[in-house]
């Protein structure tokens, strides 16, 4: 049986991402059928072209995605550098119990329209495109580690350490990175390899 789109976003799963660009048949009937599913409930309009699956009915009317969520799938290309950054890192990171205002990102390019409730720092390190969020989040902690996160390096190491043998954080892939970013990160990358040298 030919899938149609109210037929895909039916069976999208709750708390899942709809784009209208993934729906079968031609772009005009996916629309259409998004924008009955909003106007029935069942999606909610992120933006263009991007739609939530609402989980079911509340009290208090549609659940909405988070921020960081659609950030995330705004950015959902493989190779978009996209993680992280600022206090939101290292909070992500277990590093800091300070809570941003705004949730901080990176990424190798900007968000066309930009996403709200995001602040967004664009960065132009290539190698940064082969990494998981968690290493993006460890190399943008690492533009200031003494301010980011609660303990200084000495904390980050040990959380690195953790991470590299739990195989959540790469360190070779996280060296190479590291070496296109700016001095300060280098630098700081060069103490943090030190102090997990120092730990072993």
């Amino acid at each position: 049986m030919t899938s149609t789109p109210a037929m895909a976003i039916r069976s999208a799963a709750p708390r899942s991402f709809v784009h209208v660009s993934d729906l079968p048949g031609s772009n005009e009937a996916a629309r259409k059928a998004a924008s009955r599913a909003v106007q029935s409930g069942d999606l909610v309009r992120v933006r263009r072209g991007l739609y939530f699956k609402v989980p079911g009915p509340t009290r208090y009317g549609p659940v909405k995605p988070r921020v960081e969520e659609v950030a995330r799938e705004v950015f959902r290309a493989p190779n978009s550098g996209f993680g992280p950054a600022g206090y939101s890192a290292a909070r992500i990171l277990g590093l800091t119990t300070q809570v941003p205002a705004k949730f901080e990102a990176s990424a190798l390019r900007k968000a066309d329209p930009p996403v709200p409730g995001v602040v967004l720092h664009v960065r132009s390190n290539p190698a940064r495109a082969a990494l998981n969020e968690q290493e993006i989040a460890v190399l943008e902690v690492l533009r200031s580690p003494e301010h980011f996160v609660d303990g200084g390096m000495t904390t980050l190491a040990r959380k690195v350490n953790d991470l590299a043998t739990a195989k959540a954080v790469r360190l070779r892939a996280l060296g190479k990175a590291a070496a296109g970013e700016t001095g300060p990160v280098k630098a700081n990358h060069a103490r943090l390899i030190a102090a997990l040298r120092s730990a072993a």
